[in-house]
């Protein structure tokens, strides 16, 4: 269970990528995550109705901390994208995101399994392939980049670790509360940027047109479904193993991209998937 959910959430995630950066590429990217949160926040209500809802005030605390923990994380991730190199700050958010969830499972005393242990660290190089981008000049990032990079790894796995943290039997309360405290603070900062001068308008009136606002609830079903199925996996699983799995995200994004957009992917990118594929047939196996 927690290999397919852990799977689950890296497709979900990475196709929410896909869309949104598509979507990203026409108008600020600020407001595409802020309306895909809002629609974002409708499904997690709505899904609650079914998987049930604890509102206790453990619960609402967690939730507070992971909201703040997604709307840092998204605000870092999409700097340290503008700033790039992209080859180097994405895999960077994503082996931090990881890492940190395993380091914290190992010790709080979860026992890992030695096929576990050698899954996940081929899951880790294989982040690293699949998001890596090989050139003839690599330019390495400003150290405003590495920050930004680090801050958002940070962020995101703040949000699994926060996750992995609700009450047994709270349902997706927590989920909901991080939804609305993302968005409220996602909000303030497109409100921030009008009061600034930075900005004339709160939202794009483009992002409502019939060619990008599929994408953006595309983007916000794909991010809410990745939170859920991160859910799952931990609840059935470790941490460690879903925080890694979950971060496969790149090579949903990647093979989207090869499908609908006809992008090249290099060697170093077809190993890395493959190397994927190999632990987790590993995981399985153990």
């Amino acid at each position: 269970m927690t290999i397919i959910f852990g799977l689950l959430s890296a497709f979900s995630y990475g196709y929410a990528d896909f869309v949104g950066a598509i979507a990203a590429k026409k108008v600020r990217a600020l407001a595409v995550t802020t309306v895909a949160f809002v629609f974002g926040l409708t499904i997690a209500v709505f899904l609650s109705l079914f998987f049930g809802a604890s509102y206790q005030l453990s619960v609402i605390q967690i939730g507070i901390y992971a909201g703040i923990c997604s709307a840092a994380a998204i605000t870092f991730l999409y700097a340290a994208l503008a700033l790039g190199p992209i080859s180097i700050v994405s895999p960077l958010t994503a082996v931090l995101s990881a890492m940190i969830p395993v380091l914290f499972d190992v010790a709080s005393g979860q026992q890992l399994s030695a096929f576990a242990l050698v899954a996940i660290a081929m899951i880790l190089v294989a982040v690293v392939l699949v998001a890596f981008i090989p050139g003839d000049a690599v330019r390495l990032p400003t150290l405003r980049a590495t920050l930004y990079s680090v801050g958002a790894g940070v962020g995101f796995a703040g949000i699994f670790l926060f996750l992995d943290m609700a009450p047994e039997g709270s349902g997706l309360g927590v989920l909901v509360v991080m939804r609305l405290v993302g968005l409220v603070l996602l909000a303030g900062g497109l409100i921030g940027l009008m009061l600034a001068g930075r900005s004339k308008v709160f939202v794009e009136k483009e992002l409502f047109g019939k060619s990008l606002f599929p994408l953006v609830l595309l983007a916000g079903l794909g991010d809410v479904t990745g939170n859920v199925f991160f859910m799952i996996a931990t609840s059935s699983g470790a941490l460690a193993v879903a925080a890694v799995l979950t971060s496969l995200y790149p090579v949903g994004t990647i093979l989207l991209a090869r499908i609908f957009l006809k992008e090249r992917i290099a060697l170093s990118q077809n190993i890395g998937i493959a190397l994927a594929i190999a632990a987790c047939a590993i995981l399985a196996a153990g």
